[in-house]
């Protein structure tokens, strides 16, 4: 059974899968595959967890970015506000993801300069102590 984490990572990326500036470029990494471009990169990073309000629950906060990755150009920036807003579309119906910030970068260390604008959301979930794979 996989960790909610990666469950939720997975739904995450569904649900900006088929969006209108990056399609079916979505990708669960943390590498970018420039012949995809543009694309979305969807990753979990550090989580919090407390002790939930029931014995042995745990109130779990997952970071998750979602970050929009674009060949570098004239009008890069319009288009990766475009992807931006896409993005907090998909999500914004959903309760669980509260959108934290937006970082935007520009990156020549590739092949090909790109740029980058990165959405962090929190995600909150319960699970029981010893059973992190079954969300509550």
């Amino acid at each position: 059974m996989p960790h909610a984490r990666q469950t939720i990572r997975e739904a995450t990326a569904a649900l900006v899968t088929g969006l209108a500036s990056t399609g079916a470029r979505v990708f669960q990494s943390r590498m970018v595959p420039q012949a995809s471009l543009p694309c979305l990169l969807v990753t979990t990073n550090d989580e919090e967890i407390e002790s939930g309000a029931f014995e042995k629950q745990l109130d779990r906060r997952l970071s998750i970015r979602v970050e929009g990755v674009d060949k570098a150009g004239a009008t890069l920036d319009d288009r990766l506000d475009t992807i931006a807003a896409e993005v907090e579309t998909a999500l914004g119906s959903d309760y669980r993801y509260e959108l934290r910030s937006i970082a935007v970068d520009f990156d020549e260390t590739l092949e090909k300069p790109v740029g980058r604008i990165a959405l962090d959301f929190t995600y909150r979930y319960f699970t029981n102590a010893g059973a992190p794979g079954i969300i509550l």
